[in-house]
């Protein structure tokens, strides 16, 4: 009889034990959710760090003179020098 409750006593607190290790706080749950978490805020600042150096750069070739503003210029505005001749050529649809 004794050996039984002992038992009992012992597979409650393995399986007590069971569940915290898996569900409970600071568990194998919380901890995949956590490093879910991490990689996504690491791949966010990832991003917003390669935004933040195309930044840096563009501003850098702003203070370094106006061939960067041409090019700003023609790239994003379509703008032409007055000595230039603007060629539009259509393909075949």
């Amino acid at each position: 009889m004794a050996m039984k409750v002992i038992s009992f006593c012992l597979l409650i607190a393995i399986s007590f034990l069971s569940y915290d290790i898996w569900a409970g706080r600071n568990g194998l749950k919380q901890y995949e959710e956590i490093s879910a978490n991490l990689l996504k805020a690491q791949q966010q600042s990832a991003k917003l760090q390669d935004r933040n150096q195309a930044v840096i750069d563009e501003l850098n070739d702003l203070k370094q003179g106006n061939t960067a503003i041409e090019e700003l210029a023609r790239t994003e505005l379509g703008l032409i020098r007055e000595d230039e001749t603007f060629f539009r050529i259509l393909g075949d649809k």
